[in-house]
């Protein structure tokens, strides 16, 4: 009898999971405290590696699922309304429970309170408070990165992440330690390269930093070296056909060819997308990079070409069609007779929403224009949060609002060959194509470019 009680007060000790099925899954249930019914709650894999997950969800906010891990993984619980989101680690063999509350952190953002118990408990408080995004968005942001110069952003974010990783240090999970190491460091590179979007002047540290980096062993580091030396050089250059001869001057950069033709694909369709005037000059320049090869441009970079010739400066603007706020419809050509300064944007782009106040002051000074029209278009997927960020007081503007559907898949982001945001046109008062790069609202030479045309 002794020996029985012995035992039963031993298992009374163990973990509330010890007594899990061995099945190589991570099992995962909780509750969402005023959840609301009928929303998306979905898990993610940013790896790709595991296939989304869907929740089953009961009407009173509870869940419960089980995930096919091969090895420790980071996941992201998402939330489709209130939009928010946190991330946790799961592991195979492992049970978790997690309990939720959501609450507002402003007017638009809502953020999730967890109370998380079960295995990896110790990782995913770490994670709460050793988030890599949050540490580049509170001191790191673009707005911070034009007060500093490159060797002060360098040694502050080198600074930072050394401190996150004596912390990592302590943990006990010696893959998720190894694994976040490795990504900080690879990240600490990559964010270096963000000094291009703000730098207005050289920066020789920044340039020396550069070329100490291999390009031709990672691609997107090349991308990012290339469309820094090609915004740089075209600054200072005076040459009319500066794309044509920076275009012939890529080889000299790289070793490796792979790299190399795919960095140049995708400069030449960065360019073909802003329709310039010299397209023809610019694509025979680019072809005689595959010369004896021809066969070999890929066909997503013939079709830019094709896009571009339709789209140069004086051929007539596409026309598609948007909506205002209150669903009523219309088409772009329906505002023929002004000049159309349009800014294509989403609430999600952190760089969009930064030209806002420039939008709001350009629209400012033209205000008593009638020959003027200052236009901004949404490619948000949600809708609904479009039209909330524009219903929100501080958030009106006073220039015409639109949307359009299908984000970078709609219609008008394919007819305009627009990839990425923000992006600036410019179509005169006959519907005809004036620029498809204008210059954004806040650079000094947009007011000469509108009251030019």
């Amino acid at each position: 009898m002794r020996l029985v009680k012995t035992i039963l007060f031993c298992l009374l000790l163990l973990p509330f999971n010890s007594f899990a099925k061995k099945d190589g899954l991570a099992h995962i249930s909780g509750k969402i405290e005023n959840y609301r019914y009928g929303s998306n709650i979905i898990i993610v894999d940013p790896q790709g590696n595991i296939a989304d997950d869907t929740l089953k969800m009961e009407a009173d906010g509870s869940f419960k699922t089980a995930l096919a891990v091969q090895y420790p993984t980071e996941l992201i619980f998402s939330i489709e309304q209130p939009q928010t989101q946190f991330k946790f680690y799961a592991t195979q063999n492992s049970s978790a429970k997690m309990n939720i509350s959501l609450r507002k952190a402003n007017d638009e953002d809502y953020v999730a309170d967890v109370a998380y118990s079960g295995d990896n408990n110790e990782v995913f408080n770490f994670m709460q408070t050793h988030d890599y995004n949050n540490l580049i968005g509170e001191k790191y942001s673009e707005e911070q990165l034009k007060k500093m110069t490159f060797a002060e952003y360098k040694e502050g974010l080198r600074a930072d992440i050394d401190k996150m990783k004596a912390d990592l240090m302590l943990l006990k999970d010696k893959m998720f330690k190894a694994a976040k190491e490795a990504e900080w460091e690879k990240k600490y590179t990559y964010e270096l390269t963000r000094y291009a979007e703000i730098e207005t002047e050289e920066d020789k540290d920044f340039s020396e930093w550069w070329e100490s980096q291999d390009m031709n062993q990672d691609q997107n580091l090349a991308s990012s070296g290339v469309a820094r030396y090609y915004k740089i050089m075209k600054k200072k250059s005076t040459n009319n056909d500066f794309d044509v001869a920076f275009i012939k001057d890529l080889p000299r950069h790289f070793a490796n060819k792979e790299v190399y033709y795919a960095v140049a694909n995708e400069h030449i369709v960065n360019v073909l997308a802003t329709a310039p005037v010299n397209t023809d000059e610019i694509y025979a320049a680019y072809k005689k990079l595959y010369a004896g090869h021809e066969n070999d441009i890929p066909d997503y970079v013939k079709g830019s070409y094709e896009e571009a010739k339709r789209n140069v400066a004086g051929k007539a603007a596409p026309d598609f069609e948007m909506e205002d706020e209150t669903g009523k419809k219309i088409m772009l050509s329906d505002l023929r007779g002004k000049l159309l300064y349009i800014d294509v944007w989403a609430t999600w782009c952190g760089p969009c929403k930064a030209e806002l106040p420039n939008m709001a002051n350009l629209a400012e000074h033209y205000k008593d224009d009638p020959n003027v029209l200052l236009v901004s278009i949404s490619i948000d997927q949600d809708e609904d949060r479009w039209k909330q960020v524009m219903s929100t007081t501080d958030k009106k503007s006073n220039w015409v609002q639109y949307h359009v559907t299908g984000a970078l898949e709609s219609d008008f982001c394919k007819r305009y060959n627009i990839v990425g945001i923000p992006r600036f046109l410019m179509i005169d008062r006959n519907g005809k194509v004036v620029s498809l790069d204008a210059p954004r609202p806040g650079e000094p030479t947009i007011i000469e470019m509108i009251d030019r045309n």
